[in-house]
């Protein structure tokens, strides 16, 4: 293959995360294969402490249910009795869970209708007092656009506009890439010394007044023929996000910065660094968590798997609304195979 088409087949190979969409109070987006999710968000002049966080969720797939979950604050006992109301219209009763236990219940029918004609959705409790509530401008919006991105608009399915094509004409979302990674040995890993370490993210990174601790590079094997070092940065971090560099070493060669298929971070982040993250080796993930402010209410996670010669994304959801929201929106996933 030459050395065109090797970087075409790279290209064509890098993952593509979903975009989100605001529509008012209510935020959208979906993944690669088409799983979509609608979340609330606190109006501009509302404060955040009744808010009710409600996320409405549907798979591709033609049969698929929307459903709605109903979050229940951790203040309310288990058992309690709570009533589900649209501009003061009682739609249903349900029973807390206890312990910030939440409900889901299928967005269909008069509930569905309701929500998406209503102004505002309130929580209450048996003698009628809000206990958590939301604002409905935007549901309907973000709907239509769940409808358009899985192709129902126009068939039976569609929660919007529903028309009368049967389902058969919803397409099948397409699969999930794979990434394959090959195994980890029980042999230990490759490392370098701190004044290594040093070296590699440079003084400005390692040394300052404010440092956050010493350099200090850990090591995790990869795979029989690589390991991973991370380096934390002690200087020039955020506030609330800190940088770790990320490099690869063969059996016999230096280390080398680490090449992620996708961005992580900010946009001017380089390559071979993730934000408030590292190796997970549970789950033999590489882990990024930006945050666009302290609360954590917006931001992008990502999780990179190790395929042999570069990482691979294989999880994303973002929050692109400092609103109130700690409920990301998935917009990436791909299936990890281990060889």
């Amino acid at each position: 293959m030459t050395p065109l088409l090797i970087a075409a087949a790279m290209q064509a190979a890098m993952p593509a995360p979903g975009d989100l969409r605001t529509f008012a109070d209510w935020t959208m987006g979906c993944d690669n294969q088409r799983m979509c999710s609608a979340v609330a968000l606190v109006p501009e002049a509302q404060g955040g402490e009744d808010y009710l966080m409600l996320v409405l969720r549907r798979d591709a797939a033609a049969a698929a249910l929307a459903r709605l979950t109903l979050p229940i604050p951790e203040t309310v006992a288990k058992a309690t009795k709570l009533s589900l109301s649209v501009d003061g219209k009682v739609l249903a009763q349900v029973v807390a869970p206890g312990k910030g236990g939440g409900l889901a219940l299928p967005f269909q029918g008069a509930l569905a209708a309701a929500l998406m004609e209503g102004r505002q959705v309130t929580l209450t409790d048996a003698r009628g007092r809000p206990v958590a509530q939301a604002s409905l401008a935007g549901l309907a919006a973000s709907v239509l656009a769940i409808d358009e991105a899985q192709r129902r608009v126009g068939t039976r399915t569609a929660l919007r506009r529903a028309g009368s094509a049967p389902a058969s004409q919803v397409p099948t979302p397409p699969p999930l890439p794979v990434v394959h990674q090959p195994p980890v040995t029980g042999k230990p890993p490759r490392t370098i010394s701190a004044k290594d370490a040093v070296k590699l993210i440079g003084r400005d990174a390692a040394v300052c007044p404010y440092a956050n601790g010493p350099v200090a590079p850990k090591a995790y094997r990869l795979d029989a023929t690589h390991s991973l070092v991370t380096i934390d940065h002690p200087c020039g971090n955020g506030a609330y996000n800190l940088y770790t560099s990320v490099f690869v070493m063969s059996e016999k060669g230096k280390p080398v910065p680490a090449v992620l298929d996708a961005p992580s971070g900010f946009g001017e982040t380089p390559g071979h660094q993730v934000v408030t993250g590292g190796w997970d080796g549970r789950t033999r993930r590489l882990t990024s968590y930006v945050r666009g402010r302290g609360i954590g209410d917006c931001g992008s996670m990502q999780a990179f798997a190790w395929d042999g010669a570069r990482f691979r994304l294989v999880e994303q959801s973002s929050m692109g609304e400092c609103r109130g929201a700690r409920e990301y929106i998935t917009t990436w996933r791909a299936r990890v195979v281990v060889e």
